[in-house]
């Protein structure tokens, strides 16, 4: 069970953070977000605000979960012709940016962990990164929330930034495109006014990603045994 949890528990958190938020933007009067992003995708600053949303989604963990691809998915699913290359360009950009930042303000406050951590545990890590860290950048392709969690890691435990950008290049670029054949072919026709649903199938999908690696981590050490 110790085993599962550490696998799924990060999933787990994320889609909780998910529905928060969801119970925030679509169950509450603070604002109405149909409005917000119906200005967003007829306004020409529309690349801006894929930028900015994207970028908050990338940056770990101050703000938490941020929902960048439901405003965007709304938004595209709005008006898909705002999906250009422009856009593309922008949110691939923010995906970078925001892993890089999330690289160095790990770094930042490695010397706070070096000290309230033991050098057997940090050295455990860094040989579990290095062991696993191969299949961990399979996580980049899928979710901006995962690259700034992967580079937050790396910064963390030292590990070199240079080697990683390629990496990161290409799985932006993948996990922008998925995003908008995703949008454009399937998602179009639920349009931006959902009332949420765009959320709470994240949600959906962090559960079942986080059970899926919770039962591996719980199996692969027993077969190992």
């Amino acid at each position: 069970m110790k085993r599962f949890l550490s696998g799924a528990l990060p999933f787990y958190a994320l889609a909780g953070l998910a529905m928060c938020m969801y119970l925030v933007l679509y169950k509450t009067n603070f604002f109405d977000l149909n409005a917000v992003v119906q200005g967003a995708a007829g306004s020409a600053w529309f690349p801006v605000f894929m930028f900015v949303c994207v970028l908050l989604e990338s940056v770990f963990p101050y703000f938490g979960y941020f929902p960048g691809t439901a405003l965007i998915l709304m938004s595209v699913a709005l008006s898909p012709k705002s999906a250009d290359m422009p856009v593309f360009i922008m949110a691939w950009l923010a995906i970078i940016v925001g892993a890089v930042l999330s690289y160095g303000q790990a770094r930042f406050f490695r010397p706070l962990l070096q000290r309230v951590a033991s050098k057997a545990a940090l050295s455990r890590c860094e040989s579990l990164l290095d062991t696993y860290g191969p299949y961990a950048r399979v996580a980049l392709f899928v979710h901006p929330n995962a690259c700034a969690m992967y580079f937050t890691a790396l910064g963390l435990l030292g590990g070199n930034l240079t080697r990683e950008l390629a990496h990161l290049c290409v799985a932006a670029a993948a996990s922008v495109g998925i995003l908008f054949v995703v949008v454009t072919r399937l998602v179009s026709s639920v349009g931006p006014t959902d009332d949420g649903q765009l959320q709470v199938l994240l949600a959906a999908a962090l559960v079942a990603i986080g059970t899926l690696v919770g039962l591996y981590a719980a199996w692969r050490p027993q077969r190992a045994a």
